[in-house]
């Protein structure tokens, strides 16, 4: 494999790590707000946040893929 390609696989792992931790802290937020964690706008705002976060990584993989 090619320095290109390692470069590239390594950016496509990297993009994917990025996009399970932006899952995984939405999920620890929902399970935060289930369980009745006291600040609610606090737990939303940050849920919003790792949403747009994460809209934009799966934009970035789509781009990625698709070769642009």
């Amino acid at each position: 494999m090619d320095a290109a390609s390692m470069k590239s696989v390594a950016s496509e792992s990297k993009l994917e790590r990025e996009i399970e931790r932006c899952r995984q802290e939405m999920a620890e937020i929902e399970r935060e707000i289930l369980a009745g964690h006291p600040d609610v706008a606090g737990l939303c705002l940050a849920l919003h946040d790792w949403a747009q976060e994460l809209r934009i990584l799966e934009r970035e993989r789509e781009e990625w893929m698709s070769g642009s």
